[in-house]
């Protein structure tokens, strides 16, 4: 994905989260969502957005929009932040049912977001930055 690109996807995310990491990332997925933190969690190769989950809503209640724009440096206002490396220069956003690749720089990202609803997030919006 270009600077200043978009992504757009609106879907329901039926494991309660948007997990974000490199393509090629070999470990397996390690953010424990007990601990009671949120909306954004993360470790060394992995990053979650707690969403509305949808087995706790009704049929047709379940939709999370996602917002995704690259580009060339921070913005101001996002409450979240998360540095996460892309050596492979895909980073790879969705969950256990589908996921979209994002072609990036190879290298350190800054991810930024802001969330309409830390406990049931259905807008999710993130931005990426090179670091």
């Amino acid at each position: 994905m270009a600077e200043d690109q978009r992504l757009r996807r609106v879907r329901p995310y039926y494991w309660g989260a948007i997990y974000i990491s490199d393509a090629d990332c070999e470990t397996d997925f390690d953010i424990d969502f007990h601990n009671g933190e949120g909306p954004v969690l993360s470790t060394v190769s992995h990053v979650a957005v707690l969403v509305v989950h949808a087995d706790t809503v009704g049929e047709g209640e379940a939709d999370v929009v996602l917002d995704v724009r690259v580009t060339s440096q921070r913005v101001d206002g996002l409450p979240y932040e998360v540095a996460l490396d892309v050596p492979s220069g895909r980073l790879s956003i969705g969950d256990a049912d589908d996921s979209d690749e994002v072609r990036l720089q190879r290298g350190r990202w800054l991810l930024q977001f802001d969330v309409d609803d830390p406990a049931d997030a259905r807008h999710v919006r993130m931005v990426l930055s090179p670091l």
